[in-house]
């Protein structure tokens, strides 16, 4: 097996695992990534495993959905965030971006607007997301892509170990805000 596939693994059953840190470098040092040609391969939902991030909203629990969907084909991408269960059905914070490929691992991210989606009530989409007045901006280096996982570090110096969620689609999180 693989360091990749240890990785994968260890996200999957042991998110919290000490080991991660070890198996993303080692992972990286076997990857070879072009997102310029594998925009297919990073487009989904992506839930977030691990990250190197100190914020508990940058990081893994068992009872947040935290996921980051990317749609490159319509440059854009969501950050999605909320409780597990019920709860989660009715509310959730979201983070709406503008993403720009500028080369083999670079994506820059423009965040665009913030707010809460709410649940489908009366055949509509509750949808509360307001333009965020400050322009705020930030990159992502894309360093470990595989049909299952992502590897990322973004501009402050986090790292990010994403896996690919098939069970959900982009249209899940996209067609309300957008209809």
């Amino acid at each position: 097996m693989n360091n990749t596939s240890k990785l994968i693994e260890t996200l999957e059953r042991s998110p919290k695992s000490k080991k991660i840190g070890k198996l993303i470098k080692l992972s990286e040092n076997e990857s070879a990534v072009d997102i310029t040609n594998q925009f297919e391969r990073l487009m989904g939902v992506w839930e977030l495993r691990w990250s190197s991030s100190k914020s508990p909203v940058l990081n893994y629990s068992p009872f947040l959905n935290n996921f980051q969907i990317l749609d490159l084909k319509k440059s854009r991408a969501l950050n999605f965030l909320s409780p597990k269960g019920l709860l989660g059905k009715l509310l959730s914070t979201n983070i709406l971006a503008k993403l720009d490929v500028i080369d083999q691992k670079r994506i820059n991210v423009t965040f665009e607007k913030a707010g809460i989606l709410g649940p489908h009530l009366f055949g509509k989409s509750m949808v509360f997301l307001s333009e965020i007045k400050k322009t705020q901006t930030g990159w992502l280096d894309t360093t470990v892509l595989t049909d299952k996982l992502r590897v990322c570090r973004g501009y402050k110096g986090t790292t990010f170990a994403l896996l690919k969620r098939e069970d959900l689609q982009l249209a899940d999180f996209f067609n309300p805000i957008y209809n």
